[in-house]
This record gives C-alpha cells, sequence and structure tokens, in this order.
C-alpha cells in the first residue's frame, strides 16, 4: 500500500509540475478561395518548447479542409502558414483543446475553440522572427537623441497596453487563467529581449566607432538580465527565447567582461569561431533541458540561415556530434540532423572532379547586356535562370534539376545560369554551382549587366522592386517568348510556354 501511495504521489507531483497530462489536441485549418494551396506548414512543439525552426507538413483531406493532430503534455505555440507566408496564424494550444482556424484572403483569420477571443486578440500582436524587426518599427536604434529611459518608458506603456486587453478578457472569464498566465510570460520574454536588443544596438555602435561602451548602457543591460533572467525555465515557452539567450551570450556576458577587447569580439565572427564560443558559453549558464533545448535550436537555426547563404561552416559537424553524445535520446536531433548531413554532403562534393556538362562562357565578364548574352547561343531557344547564392527560393527550385533537365532535352532548349553575386562571392559562386550540379552554360553578372538585368524585369513587373529567382525563355532569334517563365517546380508534366 506505502509503494502505491508513493507511486500516486509521484504522479501528482509530476503533473503540478508540468501542468497537463498528454493529451491529444486537434486543429482544423480552412483555406479559403486558395484552391492552389494544398499543403500547409507547422511549427513542431517539442517538450514543451516553442521553435518555428522545427516544422512539417499537412494536406488537405477528403473533406477539404486542414486537419492536424498533436499529442501534447504541455501549453505550446504553434505556428500555421502556406509556403509562401500568404496565409499565417500563430495559436496558443493547451493539451485536450480543440480548435478551428479560418484563412481567409488578405490575411483575415477567424478562429473558434478554447480561449478564442483571446486567441483572435493575439493574432493582432506582432510575431516578428526576430524582434529587432519591430524595435525598428517603434524607435530608430541609430538616433542619438533616444535615450534609454524613453525606449523604457515606450516598452513598458505597450506592454501594459497589451496585458490590459487580455486581463479585460480574463476578468469577464472570456479566457482562462492558465491561458492568461502563459501570455504573461510570452510578453514579459519578448519585450525583454526587445528592450535589451536596443541597448546592444547602442554597445555595437560605441564599438564600430571604437569609443568606450558607455556604463549606463551595460546597467540598463543588467538591470533587464535581473529581472528577466534567461535561466527562467518558463521562457522556455515563449518563441523569442532563443534570441534572448543568444543574446545574453553573445553580447551582454563579453561587454561586462572586466578585459573586454573590442579586437576579441571582431575575432570571433571569423569562420569556426562564434558557434563555438556560444555552445561553450551556454553550458556556462544553462542547463538541464533549457541547454538541450538552446543548442538545437541555435546550432539548427545557424545551419538553415548559414545554408540558405552558401556558407556551409564545418564547425557545426563537431557541435552536433557532441550534442549527440551528451543527449542520444533528444527529440531535436531529428530536426537538425537533415542539415549537419547538408554539410558534410557539401563538403564532400567540393572534393569530387567538376561536372564535363557545366560550362563557363567565354569572356562572360565582358557582357554588359542581356542581348549580348545570348548572341553567342542563336540558334536554339534558352531557357534563363537568373539566381544568386544568397537567394534561398533559388535554391529551392534546384531541387527540380532533374526534372528541369529531362523538359529541356525533350525540347531542344539551352540551359543558362546567370548569378547576379557580387565579386566577393566568385569562389561561393563556383562551389554551388558544383554542389547542386547545376547542368548547362553559366555566367556571372558585371554590374552593367545586373543593371541591365533589373531595369529589364522592372519595365512590366507588377511590383516595383527587382526579385529572384527569375526565369526567362528565349526563342531561336533571340526574342524574349517568356519575360516570367516556369519555375522548374512548375514544370513537372507540363509545357514550358
Amino acid at each position: 500500500m506505502k509503494i502505491i501511495k508513493n507511486h500516486l504521489l509521484i504522479a501528482i507531483v509530476s503533473l503540478i509540475v508540468t501542468g497537463f497530462a498528454k493529451q491529444e489536441t486537434l486543429i482544423i485549418v480552412e483555406v479559403h478561395e486558395q484552391s492552389n494551396v494544398d499543403m500547409l506548414i507547422y511549427s513542431v512543439p517539442v517538450s514543451g518548447t516553442t521553435y518555428y525552426g522545427f516544422s512539417d507538413t499537412i494536406k488537405r483531406n477528403k473533406a477539404g479542409v486542414f486537419e492536424l493532430s498533436l499529442i501534447i503534455s504541455q501549453p505550446s505555440f504553434i505556428r500555421i502558414r502556406d509556403e509562401r507566408f500568404q496565409n499565417q496564424v500563430k495559436l496558443l494550444i493547451e493539451p485536450g483543446k480543440d480548435y478551428h482556424v479560418s484563412m481567409k484572403p488578405q490575411k483575415n483569420v477567424q478562429i473558434t475553440g478554447a480561449n478564442e477571443k483571446g486567441q483572435m486578440l493575439y493574432t493582432t500582436l506582432p510575431d516578428p522572427d526576430f524582434v529587432e524587426f519591430e524595435l525598428r518599427n517603434i524607435v530608430n536604434p541609430r538616433d542619438d537623441a533616444i535615450s534609454l529611459s524613453f525606449v523604457h518608458q515606450k516598452i513598458s506603456e505597450l506592454k501594459q497596453s497589451d496585458m490590459l486587453k487580455f486581463q479585460e478578457l480574463l476578468d469577464s472569464r472570456e479566457i482562462s487563467k492558465t491561458f492568461f498566465d502563459l501570455i504573461q510570460i510570452d510578453r514579459d520574454c519578448y519585450y525583454a529581449s526587445m528592450e535589451a536588443r536596443f541597448s546592444i544596438f547602442k554597445t555595437n555602435i560605441s564599438l564600430r566607432a571604437e569609443t568606450k561602451i558607455e556604463d549606463e548602457v551595460l546597467e540598463n543591460l543588467k538591470k533587464i538580465y535581473e529581472q528577466y533572467p534567461p535561466t527562467d525555465k518558463r521562457f522556455l515557452f515563449s518563441t523569442f527565447w532563443r534570441e534572448y539567450v543568444k543574446n545574453y551570450i553573445q553580447d551582454y556576458n563579453r561587454y561586462i567582461q572586466k578585459d573586454f577587447d573590442a579586437n576579441k569580439k571582431k575575432e570571433l565572427f571569423e569562420p569556426g569561431m562564434l558557434n563555438t564560443y556560444t555552445i561553450t558559453e551556454a553550458k556556462k549558464y544553462l542547463s538541464g533541458k533549457m541547454l538541450e533545448s538552446f543548442q538545437a535550436n541555435y546550432i539548427h537555426n545557424e545551419c538553415f540561415h548559414g545554408v540558405s547563404r552558401s556558407s556551409y561552416e564545418k564547425e557545426f559537424i563537431s557541435l552536433f556530434e557532441q550534442f549527440e553524445k551528451d543527449y542520444p535520446q533528444s527529440e531535436y536531433s531529428k530536426w537538425v540532423k537533415p542539415y549537419i548531413d547538408k554539410i558534410i554532403s557539401y563538403h564532400k562534393t567540393l572534393e569530387q572532379p567538376l561536372d564535363p556538362e557545366i560550362f563557363f562562357m567565354d569572356n562572360y565578364k565582358t557582357f554588359n547586356t542581356l542581348e549580348e548574352v545570348i548572341k553567342p547561343l542563336l540558334g536554339k531557344k534558352i531557357y534563363i535562370d537568373v539566381w544568386a547564392t544568397w537567394c534561398g527560393p533559388c535554391k529551392v527550385e534546384f531541387a527540380y534539376n532533374e526534372t528541369l533537365k529531362k523538359m529541356l532535352v525533350e525540347n531542344d532548349i539551352q540551359m543558362l545560369y546567370i548569378s547576379i553575386d557580387g565579386d566577393d562571392q566568385e569562389q561561393t559562386w563556383l562551389n554551388e554551382i558544383k554542389y547542386h550540379r547545376l547542368i548547362g552554360k553559366h555566367i556571372r553578372a558585371n554590374k552593367e549587366l545586373n543593371l541591365n538585368l533589373r531595369k529589364l524585369f522592372l519595365k512590366n513587373a507588377e511590383r516595383p522592386s527587382f526579385s529572384i529567382p527569375w526565369y526567362i525563355l528565349i526563342d531561336e532569334q533571340g526574342n524574349i517568348i517568356e519575360e516570367r517563365a516556369k519555375r522548374p517546380s512548375q514544370l513537372a508534366g507540363k509545357e514550358l510556354w
């Protein structure tokens, strides 16, 4: 009997700590007047933590809606969106609760279910991937006339305004106390991160100007981190926690060192230095689930953005190997490993000889207009891909290279890649061509050609801005058949024009 009581006590304590037992949470999403949206992307809540980088997909069911069933034990934020971010919503979900989301054009979202008025209120709040994006909408960090006290007051007013609206819903019993407390945790982390970011921005300006960091700025950062410690386990729940901790480790904890040297900060940003430093320092301040979560989120986020910018740092291979040794059963590993595999694959590919079907056009640096570029290729149709190594969407299309190659061979069309990378990216450009096995002819546009392409793009553009990837189809005589040709991902089973 005593053993049974002890087991029962342990179970009760466990429920008190987590607050919830594992239960099914059901989310139904309807996307109206968007028949071409057949798939949605959602962030996966892992162990009660929230990080948008860990994502999965759902497809329409036979009823024409998206049905997502999650088994969770802790509340989590979850973002659901389409591939082009035209429709998206952020929900605060709880175990055992049901939600219905209706997405309409012009980002018109309706939410019904648990705490629905609180959910709808939350959708009106900014949800930046980085708090500095929203900070710049509030103040100009570069304006020397803006004081720390002004920013503190402004942020305090915004936070108070946010929470007052949720307090009114709580008082009228239209949201639960649990929902209110979770929103409070998230807003604490969000606004603390924003105010800290402003002070860090000021310190970076001082470092670039090679002047002493003001004591007032460091004191302000100290107050923020003492009032809202990054080690507070509750902040794991917030989508803004990883950035908050990253700024705490990479900036504040260096600035307060007595022997801080601005030159050392510059050295840390050299390849192979900063990431190892960050993970090593994180182990001094974090432990348990917080350390595991931060390492996984940090490595994944940096790898994701690095691969998007054609930066495949070997440093992450050893960092992840150590992570797997420290956490052999980690739920996070499955999300990080695909990016580590890409980095490993990248460096192995660079060791191989160049594919004989990859050509670089003679004297391509002398071409100043598109007309000059295509002149040596006249006599056959030309499919042009205008891209850059820093363009993530450009590289997404490379996954359809086999479909594209088949289409071009069947229609006797030449393939021409035009990169708009700058001179400082030449080696990266050559590496990316080799890694993605971009079969066809290549040139890297000089400044004149780059300008010529932009003018051509904007001539008949719906929006006054240049964007890539951009595809052009040219006939045998050099005339443009399609100024906005189909992407490789759109070609499967279809005609080029």
